[in-house]
């Protein structure tokens, strides 16, 4: 997935959930925060991050890539189940795909992906790494943890996955994130042990483009 012309910026402050301080051409100037994890460790004053132009709404730009240690890291979480489309176009791993369609309202929850009218996806947005270890969640997800429930009762129906795309190139594994949510990481262990997919993948990312690179091993 091509990012397009991208303009270089320093991090000042994050205002709130959705909205950011940076410096533009030594101007300060707000942007848009398309997701509503903590990042933390990512979301320093001083930091160096690259910005899409916006041309429209109240902010001027959004904020598409932080610069980690060791890698280049997207913190857009909107990307995750196209970049899984476009692996699976083009590699045809794990999963062969023949139809996909975003964002299926299925029982009382809405769900990133159906594919092949068969195989149910929930993916998620992984930006934390500590050791080589890529973690989900950074912050408490209560949303995240029912959308695998909800996937658990769907089984009998459909064939359920747990996708996360490690938004960053420096991570050799995956685990949930227990120490941050252990209701999540204890759905995710129940989900596994019922034989449902739990895939990990990492990502290439540059200022050109993101793409899926190949996949990790997960351990929970």
């Amino acid at each position: 997935m091509e990012f397009g012309d991208l303009v270089e910026g320093e991090f000042l402050e994050r205002l709130n959930r959705f909205v950011c301080r940076v410096k533009v051409g030594g101007k300060e100037t707000t942007a848009l925060i398309r997701n509503t994890g903590r990042l933390r460790e990512l979301l320093v004053e001083g930091r160096k991050v690259f910005l899409r132009e916006k041309s429209t709404g109240k902010h001027s730009f959004e904020l598409l890539l932080v610069e980690g240690r060791d890698s280049l890291v997207c913190v857009d979480s909107h990307l995750p189940p196209k970049l899984l489309v476009e692996h699976l176009r083009r590699r045809g791993l794990p999963w062969k795909l023949d139809t996909y369609r975003f964002e299926p309202k299925i029982g009382r929850s809405r769900f990133d992906l159906l594919l092949n009218g068969s195989i149910l996806v929930e993916t998620k947005s992984v930006n934390l790494v500590k050791d080589s270890v890529a973690l989900f969640p950074d912050a408490p997800t209560e949303r995240g943890r029912r959308h695998i429930l909800d996937l658990i009762e769907l089984s009998e129906h459909y064939r359920p996955a747990v996708v996360f795309v490690i938004q960053r190139s420096d991570a050799k594994i995956f685990s949930p994130n227990w120490e941050m949510d252990e209701r999540f990481s204890e759905a995710l262990r129940e989900f596994s042990e019922k034989g449902f997919s739990v895939k990990a993948f990492l990502c290439e990312v540059n200022l050109k483009e993101i793409y899926i690179k190949g996949e990790v091993p997960v351990k929970i």
